[in-house]
């Protein structure tokens, strides 16, 4: 199979080259740099150099292909709906339509579990969920109107769009982001520390993926976890101290993590800061209520089965720094 992946040297692109390269595909991946250039030849992939923002520029490279697996985007938790638009919604309605003229016979969409927040508690959720009125965040507004415009076109290419909540694991760039952060304060425990937070290995989400491209039949959103009851807060301390850190015992009630959040996203935006705020209402959101996910559709449909439990997970996670 040839296969075209966006986002090939982000931390999904990254985990599914290294497993696709192990079968029998052509695999190309876009590339904005010299630097990701060098990244998808070292790992085995062919990588095509080109901009979300200039699909034009690259579409040719998509006459052939049977799949493409559109991971790029951009990530950040601050910022207004235009910064997020060119790359998120306009370059994704470009794509997909590029790949119909090219004849392309599958679309698969990684989008986010956390477009389903509204601030509330959230417990076993389906794909059918439709909050009232979202959480305030340009990110996961332009990730939904990105799967809008991809499920306009499902008639015209088989469309899968995968859901995962938090993904995890060893590669988390988010980690390595908030390290200074961590180290110096650790990681606030917001709200109750014993409600449940759904979860996402990389691993489980490339088995999703995976099965994505073997099935020709699927069409539609699809949400996949971990399917484990986690408790927040020990989660948490694991994760941190895999990547070598310390959680620490802080903890702030939701409210006043929600009003910590909003301020410093307001000092981000006014002075244009780079990066993330140490604290954002999305992490508030997500950390401080129940959240879990069924995916009883995607294993009915796409066969779908977590290959890597959670303690298995935080297991390698912490081998890996040894």
């Amino acid at each position: 199979m040839k296969i075209f992946i966006t986002g090939g040297s982000g931390f999904v692109g990254i985990s599914l080259i290294k497993e696709l390269v192990k079968g029998q595909h052509e695999i190309y991946c876009l590339a904005r740099s010299e630097k990701a250039i060098q990244l998808i030849n070292n790992l085995g992939a062919n990588p095509v150099s080109g901009n979300l923002l200039a699909v034009q520029e690259f579409k040719n490279k998509l006459k052939g292909i049977d799949a493409i697996v559109h991971s790029g985007a951009k990530i950040k938790f601050v910022g207004d709906l235009d910064e997020f638009y060119g790359v998120n919604v306009k370059a994704t309605r470009e794509l997909i339509d590029s790949a119909i003229e090219a004849k392309v016979k599958k679309f698969i969409y990684i989008s986010a579990a956390a477009i389903a927040l509204d601030g509330k508690p959230l417990i076993e959720i389906t794909e059918e969920y439709q909050p009232k009125s979202m959480i305030k965040s340009n990110y996961l507004k332009s990730k939904l109107l990105a799967e809008s415009e991809i499920l306009k076109r499902n008639k015209e290419i088989q469309v899968i769009i995968l859901r995962p909540p938090v993904v995890w694991g060893e590669g988390m760039g988010i980690m390595n982001e908030f390290r200074n952060t961590i180290t110096k304060i650790g990681f606030p425990t917001i709200g109750d520390p014993l409600h449940h937070l759904a979860t996402c290995h990389i691993q489980n989400l490339i088995t999703a993926i995976l099965l994505s491209l073997k099935n020709n039949e699927a069409n539609g959103v699809f949400l996949v976890n971990d399917n484990e009851k986690v408790e927040v807060r020990e989660f948490m301390r694991k994760l941190i101290k895999g990547y070598t850190m310390e959680m620490g015992n802080l903890r702030i009630p939701k409210k006043m993590a929600l009003l910590t959040a909003n301020f410093l996203e307001f000092i981000w935006k006014t002075f244009s800061l780079k990066g993330n705020p140490p604290m954002t209402s999305i992490i508030v959101h997500i950390m401080g209520n129940e959240f879990s996910i069924d995916d009883t559709k995607a294993r009915r449909i796409l066969g779908y089965k977590p290959t890597l439990s959670v303690e298995e997970g935080l297991h390698q996670l912490s081998q890996a720094r040894k």
